[in-house]
């Protein structure tokens, strides 16, 4: 007789025990899966803590985002940080499995959507809105997970989705309904764009976790692809936008941009570093860093690690920008990371509130 750890247990026993036909006794050693998946090890930490610190990062691309589109047509703004990203990844490329080209190029499409919808958004939209409805993505992973995965989502079945929900839904009714000191505002095209960032970025996520868990060596080049993938619709994008529908931009191009970091104008400087470190940090090492972790924790679970990317872009467009965060902003902004955090629930300790649901 070997008592084993069930795979499917969320805590694995402390230890493994045979029993010594020899001696007729019970031998038991640790389990080193156990100890692996503790919540102090460094397998359990590291992962978590790649994912939050990428959250931080990606908390710069908003305000940054905005500086540049200031200085750029978003277009150009977005084309410049792809290429800059794909350009240092390219080398990882060529290692890419042919087994999941395509699903990583369609993965690649989404996370386009995701960066193109979100600079189209920082146009006129504050940068802590456009972050905070990017939070949405909280409820795209479930809702692929029921029509892919055919996972049930009915109250009893997945009660953290609901709440999270409506905590999202009134998040998003403080967020857009209200302005500051309570003017009445309403959804604007910057707010649309923002909603399908959420869904380009969730899609992404939930793409990347299932490539991931099947080829956890595959993290560069299908972080590669994707990059360059987006570096390719961005590009096509600005090509369109500066030479066919505004013509006279072409002048904004990649090595222009970056050589104005060493030139005497302190505004083009400025767009040239935020360029830089958007393409290179927050862009390839934060892609890189992200994809890694998802191969290593649930894209629910990354949801939520990543709640906290809203508060620091709230707090780096307020120290690089000076944008004031209204009432409004404080509840929407605060209902929006409940809803992520009350997706990481699990069922049992909410369904004790939800009457008849002990009832079988």
């Amino acid at each position: 007789i070997c008592v084993l750890a069930d795979e499917d247990f969320a805590e694995p026993p402390s230890e493994l025990c045979t029993v010594d036909f020899e001696t007729e006794t019970l031998v038991c050693e640790p389990n080193p899966e156990a100890e692996s998946n503790s919540m102090f090890s460094v397998d359990f930490l590291w992962p978590r803590g790649l994912l939050l610190a990428c959250s931080v990062l990606y908390g710069t691309n908003f305000p940054l985002g905005k500086l540049m589109n200031e200085g750029l047509p978003a277009s150009s703004a977005t084309s410049a940080r792809m290429l800059l990203a794909a350009v240092a990844l390219s080398p990882f490329l060529p290692k890419l499995s042919p087994e999941i080209r395509n699903q990583a190029i369609l993965c690649g499409c989404f996370t386009s959507l995701g960066y193109i919808t979100q600079s189209l958004a920082l146009i006129d939209t504050p940068a802590s809105t456009v972050s905070f409805l990017g939070a949405l993505t909280v409820l795209v992973c479930p809702a692929l997970e029921a029509v892919i995965n055919n996972r049930p989502l009915g109250l009893r079945d997945a009660p953290q989705v609901w709440l999270a929900a409506v905590l999202a839904l009134v998040g998003v009714g403080f967020l857009e309904l209200s302005g500051v000191d309570g003017a009445a505002g309403g959804p604007g095209i910057g707010d649309f764009y923002s909603v399908l960032q959420a869904v380009g970025f969730g899609t992404s996520f939930f793409l990347t976790e299932k490539m991931m868990a099947k080829n956890p060596t595959q993290a560069l080049p299908i972080t590669a692809m994707q990059v360059g993938v987006c570096a390719v619709l961005a590009g096509i994008w600005a090509v369109g936008d500066t030479v066919l529908l505004r013509p006279g931009t072409e002048m904004f191009a990649i090595p222009s941009t970056v050589l104005d970091v060493f030139g005497p104008d302190a505004a083009a400087r400025n767009v040239g570093i935020a360029v830089l470190w958007t393409g290179l940090i927050t862009t390839a090492a934060n892609r890189l860093g992200e994809t890694t972790a998802l191969g290593k924790v649930t894209s629910a679970e990354a949801s939520v690690l990543l709640a906290t990317e809203p508060l620091w872009a709230a707090v780096f467009a307020a120290l690089f920008l000076g944008e004031v965060i209204g009432t409004s902003d404080i509840v929407g902004g605060a209902l929006m990371i409940a809803a992520c955090l009350a997706n990481s629930l699990k069922p049992e300790q909410l369904n004790a509130f939800i009457p008849g649901s002990s009832e079988k």
